[in-house]
């Protein structure tokens, strides 16, 4: 008999406990849980992993429940994503005092890897991020990644597009998914005349820069290569001539060519034709340089070097700055020439000082006493 009410004893709690609620350290779990513990001296410890673990689960139920050891806090899966840090104050949060531009911003110029804005970001645990803004006078800035780790990081935007006007830019950067908003101004400065403009303006950095000669005239702006450290800086590339690029054609070629690529690495690049554009003064204030040589010329000079020989030397108006090179009678630049050269100095038939030259002249390009494989021909 006592055998007997032992089984149904325990099949009755076998059924209770099968259907009904769980108690555990009680033997009346509230009816509205399918699950109660209680305990004054232990408490509920639930899967601990790490962000990458937790990552890695594969197709994770929604509401599944664990706790983040990277963040330090509990989280839970809602059906497309795991759930921020559970707990009010446990959010990671933007310092807009801490918002700043980087660069220089000018219309018509594609944004580079220079332009950035930076914002500090109180991280109260790890997760991953995106923060953008919106997009205003055809540019905008964005970035996203996993933030490094508790503290304060330092986010990285990255600028995209190009300005279209010259105004000043509000823009509203939005840390995604946590409705946090701050704000910036950013402010786009004009096309400047020349380089000596822009160094003026305090752009010190040698490199390509947008000018706009005639200003609102009908005249597009164009970029040019901007030597802002030599000599005093603000100095217009105006001719380059690498010989290995090969020699000049004609004089025609020698006074116009790939105007669309300015720079120190063009083997063949002039805009000798834009020199009334570009100077800052009634004189025109040349640099002449043999980079391989060492070798400089500074000077200015009344005398158009366009126009024809003068038939006097030096030229007219011709101030000596900075002579290194003073061989064959130099006296300043013309760009008529001969049928040899496509420019050079007066006084002397073949002048090592010529500037181009469209025949192999040794192999190479006159220069002082010597001939050279590239020179640079400034304007400022």
């Amino acid at each position: 008999m006592t055998k007997n009410l032992y089984v149904i004893i325990s099949l009755w709690f076998s059924v209770y406990y099968g259907f009904g609620q769980v108690g555990i350290g009680t033997t009346t779990p509230d009816n509205s849980s399918i699950l109660e513990l209680n305990s004054t001296t232990q408490g509920l410890l639930p899967p601990r992993m790490t962000t990458i673990q937790r990552d890695a689960i594969v197709s994770p139920a929604e509401g599944l429940f664990i706790y983040n050891i990277d963040s330090k806090c509990f989280q839970y899966y809602i059906g497309t994503s795991w759930s921020s840090c559970l707990g009010g104050s446990r959010t990671n949060k933007l310092d807009c005092g801490s918002v700043n531009s980087n660069g220089s911003y000018i219309t018509g110029n594609p944004l580079t890897n220079s332009n950035t804005i930076t914002i500090d970001v109180l991280v109260n645990f790890i997760d991953t991020y995106s923060i953008t803004t919106n997009t205003v006078n055809g540019y905008s800035f964005s970035a996203s990644g996993i933030f490094s780790s508790l503290g304060i990081n330092t986010i990285t935007l990255t600028g995209s597009g190009a300005p279209i006007a010259n105004q000043t830019d509000t823009f509203t950067l939005n840390f995604i998914g946590t409705g946090l908003t701050c704000n910036i101004d950013i402010t786009i400065a004009q096309n400047y005349t020349n380089c000596l403009a822009y160094l003026n303006a305090g752009f010190t950095t040698d490199g390509i820069y947008t000018i706009d000669p005639d200003g609102a005239g009908g005249t597009p702006a164009y970029d040019c290569y901007c030597d802002m450290t030599n000599d005093g800086g603000g100095w217009t590339l105006v001719f380059n001539h690498n010989f290995t690029g090969g020699y000049w054609i004609n004089d025609l070629e020698a006074h116009e060519y790939n105007v669309g690529s300015p720079g120190l690495t063009t083997d063949k690049y002039s805009i000798l034709s834009k020199l009334d554009e570009i100077k800052s003064n009634a004189d025109y204030e040349f640099r002449l340089h043999f980079p391989t040589l060492g070798l400089t010329n500074h000077w200015s000079q009344t005398f158009d070097p366009r126009s024809g020989r003068s038939g006097t030397n030096p030229v007219p108006g011709y101030t000596p700055i900075n002579i290194t090179m003073t061989n064959a009678g130099w006296g300043g630049l013309e760009l008529s020439g001969d049928t040899n050269y496509l420019g050079g100095s007066i006084g002397w038939f073949h002048s090592n000082f010529s500037i181009g030259h469209n025949n192999n002249w040794f192999n190479g390009i006159p220069a002082e006493n010597s001939t050279t494989d590239r020179l640079q021909l400034y304007i400022r």
